[in-house]
């Protein structure tokens, strides 16, 4: 450093502002490109933490789609019964269920959608649960499993818990599993894109063969031996 000021030929005054001018751009640049990244290691490794979070996470769904009732069971349920009918084979079980039980007297409290473990029953039926808490006596119930056992889609239980619903233990109460089996509905077809109206295909009009020229009739053989007097003949 004294060297090059050596050789500016700079008086003490002067050098002393040169080394203050260079210390306070050494410090400008510094801060402008040094010091504003100090905490990029700290942003770089929240990035990383974040990242192996989002990976476990995804890790967990792709675990549960993997999984017996996972989402491409409930996806492929719903594909091959579409327009169908998940939603009306619902609606149909869930009435059924419903009508039974007030004819039957139980008290049905809570009545909802359920995941069947066995989606693909066959080619022809397609299975559908729900499941309902309620809350009767033992006649009720007896009468009302009777019935849905004779409902046309083969309604039956699958898993029943019952416990005593007063001290008397004059009602029941529990929660019941209800499975059914619905025929499948053939996939429907898509219609076929109609013609726009008002306009009508343009056929292209075959060629009409040209028409072959006529040929003339051979002429009779004139008969050089015809006797004067005789008349014309072959």
């Amino acid at each position: 450093m004294n060297s090059f000021l050596d050789q500016l030929n700079l008086t003490p005054q002067e050098r002393r502002i040169v080394v203050v001018i260079a210390v306070v751009v050494f410090v400008v640049l510094n801060y402008l490109l040094v010091w504003s990244h100090f905490g990029d290691l700290g942003k770089v490794r929240r990035q990383l933490d974040e990242t192996r979070k989002t990976i476990q996470t995804w890790n967990l769904q792709i675990s549960k789609d993997q999984a017996t009732n996972g989402y491409k069971t409930v996806l492929h349920a719903l594909e091959r019964q579409q327009g169908g009918g998940v939603g009306n084979y619902q609606v149909q079980l869930q009435r059924s269920v419903s009508d039974q039980a007030f004819k039957t007297g139980v008290v049905v409290s809570e009545i909802k959608p359920a995941i069947s473990s066995h989606p693909d029953t066959n080619e022809f039926y397609a299975e559908q649960c729900v499941k309902i808490s309620f809350e009767c006596t033992e006649t009720n119930l007896v009468n009302f499993l009777f019935n849905v056992g004779n409902d046309p889609a083969m309604i039956r239980v699958r898993e029943l818990s019952l416990k005593t619903a007063d001290a008397n233990r004059y009602r029941l109460k529990g929660d019941a599993l209800l499975v059914a089996n619905y025929a499948k509905q053939p996939p429907v077809a898509a219609p076929k894109a109609a013609a726009p109206a008002g306009k009508v295909p343009v056929v292209a009009p075959k060629p009409v063969p040209a028409p072959r020229p006529a040929i003339p009739a051979p002429k009779p053989p004139i008969n050089i031996r015809r006797l004067p007097g005789q008349p014309p003949g072959p």
